[in-house]
């Protein structure tokens, strides 16, 4: 019996024997790659065009003083943020302190959370579900204003995703991720301590998929937590100065969160329903954890409100955003390839009138109009005074920022910002004699934060500041968004005028006497 033998030529080196293989790994790259690039395109979009609003001028105030100044400032206020304002310090020496400068760390931490975002959904269902969920961070609208802020949360939320798929990692290869996990989560602390309260739904998740590795975990989280510890105790007793202004919140407030979270109502109700639907068919389980883990520290932080203090503040839980949206992509990646483009499409123009708000502004406080106003009109050894001196406007830093030098001369200054460890200069207690043999005075007068109530020409001024204004003219008045902006001009005293103002006078201040003057 004969043996039938093949007569197939063997394949050549130039047939595609590998191409099957390699595809894949493509394919796991490009599913975080494409999203990424696109981020950091949409995020950096105009990001100088919106002006520092004042959170921003209190990260270039500490950024640009020393490090024993930035500790000794914690010690006082913004305790909590010192590891931030330690990196903005570095960071600003090397690159600057323009609008760019200071925003671009955020930019960068923005454009990686969608590389981890996609990572994330790609371990809970492949690349499929890691590109969409990274093409869907991509177009949320609080993705671009966080990145286009000066202050921490774009870090807590890289770090918040970071630190979830580290985890996710660490339950399957112990030895090898445990570390990287714990300095996630010391980095997540730096970033925002509110942000800790996601180690509530990693705590769970390693209870439910593996209880053995609780002795791995409870130790990084420790390790990490002795690392924040320093700086919690430097923001104990300064939630009065710092948080004041909050006040509790309502059911309605709970309900609206998705709303505060998203910046778009419709936007952060479309995501966590995508998220909720993204938990069918989850037989491992760990989508379910993750979407746990983003909802507890949302609920723990309303009952924290209720029974502690008012804490509530939608910005204060966007490390939350970037879970969802990767849970979410588990829901897209179930669509067929146009349906799930179609979605992610459709969320992203329904946010672009937001994106295109959040371009034109971040406050309605025009700070760099103010600032080109009387850089414009000021003359050598004019003064500016500042009301209200101790508010959150921070308009004296406003104009330091801008102007530096070139400032009319603070003339009720008695001790500056640094020397206070403070945000806040202190005024002369004695206006009148600070303000003696000065011709020409420049009031700067910031609207109410809590009411929203239009500064006057004078109203926020202190009575000793009122009075002491009493020998001077007003020359010349102009509003611009947020502020007021008077310039008076002290006049000859007429023969016979008493000394001592009448009590009229020393109650509404200057401006009975009027003449006008060109406006540059």
């Amino acid at each position: 019996m004969q043996t039938l033998t093949s007569t197939a030529p063997a394949p050549t080196a130039v047939e595609p024997a590998r191409t099957t293989p390699r595809a894949p790994r493509l394919g796991r790259v490009l599913c975080w790659l494409v999203p990424t690039v696109l981020t950091g395109l949409l995020v950096s979009f105009r990001m100088a065009r919106p002006e520092p609003w004042r959170d921003e001028l209190a990260t270039w105030s500490a950024a640009t003083r020393t490090v024993p100044q930035i500790f000794a400032l914690g010690q006082h206020i913004d305790g909590v943020t010192v590891p931030y304002y330690l990196l903005a310090h570095v960071w600003s020496g090397w690159f600057g302190d323009s609008v760019t400068a200071l925003r671009m760390p955020s930019v960068l931490a923005v454009t990686a959370t969608t590389a981890v975002v996609a990572l994330l959904a790609r371990r809970l269902r492949g690349p499929r579900a890691a590109l969409l969920a990274g093409l869907l961070f991509a177009v949320m609208p609080v993705a671009s204003r966080f990145a286009q802020e000066a202050r921490g949360y774009a870090f807590a939320g890289l770090f918040a995703a970071l630190s979830t798929l580290l985890l996710l990692r660490a339950l399957d290869r112990p030895a090898r991720w445990w570390p990287a996990y714990a300095v996630s989560v010391l980095l997540l602390g730096w970033s925002h301590q509110i942000a800790l309260l996601l180690l509530l739904g990693h705590g769970l998740a390693v209870a439910v998929l593996n209880r053995r590795h609780l002795q791995r975990w409870l130790p990084a989280v420790l390790l990490a937590a002795a690392g924040v510890l320093p700086f919690t105790l430097l923001g104990l007793g300064q939630r009065e100065t710092q948080l004041d202004w909050l006040v509790a919140a309502t059911p309605g407030d709970l309900a609206g969160v998705a709303g505060n979270m998203f910046i778009s109502g419709i936007v952060g109700g479309a995501v966590c329903t995508l998220a909720a639907l993204g938990l069918r068919a989850d037989r491992d389980r760990r989508a379910t954890l993750v979407f746990i883990a983003a909802v507890a520290p949302v609920l723990t932080l309303y009952l924290v409100d209720q029974l502690v203090a008012p804490i509530f503040v939608g910005r204060y839980l966007y490390f939350t955003v970037p879970l969802l949206c990767a849970v979410a992509g588990r829901a897209l990646a179930g669509l067929r390839a146009p349906h799930a483009v179609a979605v992610v499409l459709v969320v992203g123009l329904v946010g672009l009138p937001s994106q295109e708000e959040m371009r034109r502004g971040h406050s309605g406080f025009d700070y760099r109009r103010a600032a080109a106003m009387v850089e414009a009109n000021a003359r050598p050894g004019d003064a500016i005074v500042y009301a209200p001196r101790g508010g959150w406007q921070f308009t004296d830093t406003a104009l330091r920022y801008y102007l530096g030098d070139d400032l009319p001369h603070d003339v009720l200054r008695w001790s500056d910002q640094v020397r206070n460890a403070s945000l806040w200069a202190t005024t002369c207690p004695a206006p009148d004699t600070c303000l003696s043999g000065t011709a020409r005075v420049w009031t700067l007068s910031a609207d109410n934060l809590e009411t929203g109530r239009r500064a006057g020409e004078t109203d926020q001024l202190t009575d000793a500041e009122r009075h002491a204004l009493a020998p001077f003219t007003r020359l010349m008045s102009v509003r611009v968004d947020g502020f007021t902006l008077v310039l008076f001009e002290r006049r000859p005293r007429p023969v016979g005028e008493p000394d001592e103002p009448t009590a009229a006078y020393r109650h509404w201040g200057p401006g009975v006497v009027t003449r006008s003057a060109d406006w540059g």
